[in-house]
């Protein structure tokens, strides 16, 4: 009987065995490129509608089980390439040789959409703008991230503090957000809330200038190493950034960098040298003894000092703008990258070095950056990545832009200096003072110092655990989170001899400045993916921690010691501003996604926050979202040949803007009472009811491909409305305060974006990609429960803005007086351009050869150009002394439009044609690389690029896209004797190994 019992079982577990092998079968194949017939390693290659896959090895093969002995659909899909799917059989087609086409229409691409969501570009309900790293940095050389997404966002407006080294730029998308709020977007690097403020020198304060916002700084996503970036993904407006929650009215930028893959270790090296040279001189008028007798008509002594000044110089003049600003700067960029892995550990270290000179004499930018990382398999069910990223940063900016008393501006001082007066130091090295003006700007430019140094440190990491799969589902925790910690320390140094500080009571002036910030987050999320026939569910469930400090201290010392930059050796010591910020905020989310075989694709979600900023800081806040799109070029029933993809979407979020640090407190200043240390009330006082700023966004869209996706459209429409705008309240003198912030206005914006882009040529010699993007927006002021005021820039004269319902925010008035305009002054012109378009172009010529350009057109918007102010005063703006209407007035004392002299004289359009970018590279071929170094070289490539190498404008600056308040929400299109733009023209070698 034991024996019978043995052999009975023997008997079925070869049945069972014989029944499991013929209840599944194998599938196999390579995977090459289409291009060039070369196979590709790590192709996803999967079953549809489960979680069974494989990936290719590096002969481009795979082989993979298919269960249940049914028919199914393989699908084979890898980045940077069109997916294609096969239907396969146990008894047919189980052999598949698979060429893979480059996929540059970029619908396969996977979009980063969320806090724990992706979704296949085709899919995609939402217009989301995604810059590559081909895109980013694969044509020219780029200062700063923020400066390489010019041109490449459609919606995004993107403006520079001025052209000194070191980057300084305002993004807007989709118009503005807030009045006074937050205005720039929310930038997540590698899951990391990173920190992106505009932070203060205090230049501003050296020169008089006025405010921070006009120190010319830099916003500090300059420190990003753009060649370390693999992709950028912008959610422009609440109806796609909802699940981002409180920070997320001005959009989200994220930023994935690059990482490495299983397969053999790559180096590459990678070499820039260029120079850089003024984009435009706006030239200077001469002088002659008619024109002196003419500028100094009323003051006949010093008409006769001015002529003997002209006679002295005997003809050798001096053109200052060119003396200051038409130099050649130096410009070297090195990068080193080293990636790779197996199965278990992929790895990607980067180095960078930048080493810009500035084209204005003691300005410059350095930047040292390492990178590195790793990626873990713990173990099947476990993976790990980190993230690690150091920088060190120097930024000499000089002294440009706006100032008061001092002279502490190069624009502001040669404006008012004639070509005939010579300023440069003598044989003995001594400056000679400035008759005309309160400072000798080559003194200032040859001892002064404007100094930014920044050390920075980002972490971050990702830890997924599969807590269950199946063969149709998984459930997958997910925990990441990161740090920030910037520290930048900044030197303002105005030596005791300069010519305005011997004026001074106390000669003199240093300032050192030490901020901080050190930002953390944390988020933890429950993925589940199941199917429910042929929709396929994914579910997302989650909590964010997120924590904000920020501190900083400036220590001013006026009266030094001569030599000195030692506070302890100044006569004047003082704390010019101190300050703590101590922020956190949580939040709670949900979504749900459902995909329908690629037909029908729905999200809906919330996110609930609350903020230590509102007035109420335990109520949590709302932002729902939901979006639908319907492939209808994917139904069955669709047989229109030459449309090969429809999709029509909907969308709708909401968001909010975190309310200023201390809204909702009363600041006590110092003060002396009767001889003691006292404290007293700020006029301005805090509201505990303050609300954070709220949006919500309606956007439609249709996304259309033609001729199999050769030609894509994609055209989106949105209405975007702002909630609860903070805005100053004014109370009754008899409450013994003057205001309180309070939420009191309502903006609209609407807008258009379309975009076209289509593979105009694509043969075995040649492919060329063309991509056209255009949009504009409209905003307007519906509600304001405060009068209407003017705000901004410098005042009616010159020209303001006016805030009125009804209105757009961007809308300039100044003089002269007209009762029939809410404000009472005339309304001139308005900063919101008309359009903006781009034109972008990528030829790749056998292979080897590569031409890109990508040119940017912005038409409408005015500038206030307070530069043809200053120099109009001095009469040295070019043509100043011509007389274009032959009335005997000068153009410099008389310009259009009448009445002559308003503000209308300084409120320009500017309106642009720009060459952004363009590159010629050529790949060398592999018959010559391949013999180097015993074989060890596996690429070079070798090129030459230009950013900005072409202007076309009728405005009368250097640059229309220059503001002394670039990082401001409003007024960011002031114009005040501006760092010029340089035009960089680079040559490339890149080695790859």
């Amino acid at each position: 009987m034991k024996h019978i019992f043995k052999m009975s079982l023997v008997c079925l577990l070869i049945i069972g065995s014989t029944g499991w092998t013929f209840a599944q079968y194998v599938v196999t194949g390579r995977v090459t490129d289409a291009g060039n017939s070369q196979p590709l390693f790590g192709v996803n290659v999967g079953i549809r509608g489960t979680t069974l896959g494989t990936i290719t090895d590096d002969d481009g093969r795979f082989s993979l089980e298919v269960p249940n002995n049914n028919n199914a659909t393989i699908v084979v899909a890898f980045l940077g390439y069109t997916s294609q799917t096969f239907q396969v059989g146990p008894n047919s087609n189980t052999n598949l040789n698979v060429a893979l086409r480059e996929d540059i229409t970029n619908l396969e691409e996977v979009v980063v959409t969320g806090l724990a969501s992706s979704v296949k570009r085709s899919n995609l309900a939402n217009s989301v703008s995604s810059v590559s790293a081909r895109e980013l940095t694969g044509t020219t050389t780029i200062q700063t991230t923020d400066g390489a997404l010019y041109g490449k966002v459609a919606g995004a407006n993107i403006r520079s503090n001025g052209g000194a080294p070191g980057g300084g730029l305002s993004i807007q998308l989709r118009g503005l957000s807030s009045l006074q709020g937050a205005s720039q977007p929310l930038i997540i690097l590698d899951g990391v809330y990173i920190n992106n403020s505009f932070q203060r020198t205090g230049r501003a304060s050296a020169s008089g200038a006025g405010a921070s916002n006009q120190d010319d700084g830099s916003n500090r996503l300059a420190d990003i190493n753009p060649a370390d970036i693999e992709s950028i993904e912008v959610l422009k407006g609440p109806s796609a950034a909802a699940i981002y929650g409180t920070r997320a009215n001005a959009g989200v930028v994220i930023i994935t960098t690059k990482r490495g893959a299983s397969g053999r270790t790559n180096v590459s090296l990678a070499q820039d040298i260029g120079f850089a040279q003024p984009l435009r001189l706006l030239g200077v008028d001469g002088w002659s003894n008619e024109k002196i007798d003419v500028f100094y008509a009323s003051n006949n002594t010093r008409r006769l000092l001015e002529r003997d000044r002209f006679a002295a110089a005997n003809g050798n003049f001096i053109d200052y703008e060119d003396y200051f600003y038409n130099n050649t700067a130096l410009l070297t960029n090195t990068r080193l990258s080293i990636n790779g892995g197996n199965d278990n550990t992929k790895f990607f270290v980067s180095a960078g070095v930048t080493n810009e000179d500035g084209t204005v004499k003691n300005t410059g930018f350095e930047r040292y950056t390492i990178r590195a990382n790793i990626d873990q398999k713990i173990s099947n069910s476990i993976r790990l990545g980190v993230s690690s990223n150091y920088v060190r940063s120097s930024s000499d900016r000089g002294f440009t832009g706006n100032q008061n008393n001092t002279g502490a501006s190069i624009g502001y001082t040669i404006a008012y200096t004639p070509n005939y007066f010579d300023l440069r130091p003598n044989e003995q090295g001594i400056y000679p003072n400035n008759p005309y003006f309160a400072e000798n700007p080559i003194a200032l430019t040859d001892n002064a110092v404007n100094n930014s140094l920044v050390n920075r440190f980002i972490q971050s990491f990702t830890l997924d655990v599969d807590l269950y799969k199946s063969n149709t589902s998984f459930l997958k925790f997910q925990l990441n989170g990161g740090l920030d910690f910037l520290q930048n320390t900044t030197l303002i140094y105005l030596p005791e001899f300069l010519q305005s500080q011997r004026a001074s009571a106390n000669p003199g002036d240093v300032i050192w400045g030490k901020q901080e910030s050190f930002n953390t987050n944390l988020q933890a999320a429950f993925i589940y993916n199941w199917n429910i026939g042929q929709v396929n569910m994914n579910s997302t469930a989650g909590l964010v921690r997120l924590d904000f400090n920020n501190n900083g201290l400036f220590n001013r010392g006026r009266g030094l010691a001569p030599g000195q930059r030692n506070i302890q050796q100044a006569t004047i010591q003082s704390i010019d501003q101190q300050f703590f910020s101590e922020v956190q905020e949580a939040g709670v989310f949900v979504q749900q996604e459902a995909n329908y075989d690629d037909k029908i694709i729905g999200t809906v979600g919330i996110r609930w926050d609350k903020s230590t900023l509102n007035g109420d800081n335990n109520q949590f806040y709302a932002f729902p979202r939901a979006s639908l799109a319907v492939n209808v070029a994917n139904f069955d029933f669709w047989n229109v040949g030459a449309v090969s993809q429809l999709k029509p979407r909907i969308a709708y979020g909401e968001t909010a803007g975190p309310v200023g640090f201390g809204a909702t407190f009363t600041p006590l200043g110092g003060a002396n009472v009767g001889g003691l240390l006292g404290s007293v009330v700020s006029t301005a006082i805090g509201n505990t009811s303050i609300l954070p700023e709220t949006a919500q966004e309606l956007e439609f869209g249709i996304d259309a491909g033609f001729l199999n996706n050769r030609i894509n459209l994609e055209a989106t429409y949105y209405i975007k409305t702002t909630q609860n705008n903070i805005q100053n309240l004014n109370l009754s003198p008899a409450t013994g305060v003057n205001t309180t912030p309070s939420n009191e206005a309502e903006l609209e914006n609407k807008g258009i974006e379309l975009a076209l882009s289509a593979v105009i040529v694509d043969n075995a010699k040649m492919r060329w990609f063309s991509r056209v993007m255009w949009w504009k927006n409209e905003a307007l002021i519906t509600r304001l429960g405060i009068p209407t005021y003017l705000t901004g820039a410098f005042g009616s004269g010159l020209g303001t803005y006016m805030i009125a319902e009804g209105f757009a925010p961007t809308t300039i008035v100044g003089t002269p007086v007209d009762t029939s305009v809410p404000g009472g002054f005339t309304i001139w012109g308005d900063a919101q351009p008309d359009f903006n378009l781009s034109w972008f172009n990528s030829i790749n010529i056998a292979k080897n050869l590569d031409i890109t350009w990508l040119f940017d057109w912005k038409k409408g918007g005015d500038n206030i150009n307070l530069t043809n102010f200053l120099t109009d005063g001095g009469g040295t703006t070019a043509g100043w002394f011509g007389d274009d209407n032959n009335d005997g007035v000068p153009n410099g004392r008389q310009r259009e439009p009448a009445p002559y002299n308003n503000a209308g004289r300084w409120v320009q359009d500017a309106s642009f044609i720009k060459l952004r970018e363009v590159g010629v590279y050529y790949t060398l071929p592999n018959s010559f690389t391949s013999g180097l170094f015993d074989g060890a070289v596996q690429k070079i490539r070798v090129g030459a690029s230009a950013n900005n190498l072409l202007l076309i404008t009728d405005y009368e600056g250097y640059d229309p896209e220059t503001s002394t308040f670039g990082a401001a929400a409003l007024a960011n299109n002031v114009d005040i004797a501006p760092y010029p733009t340089p035009r960089r023209i680079f040559f490339h070698i890149n080695i790859d190994f």
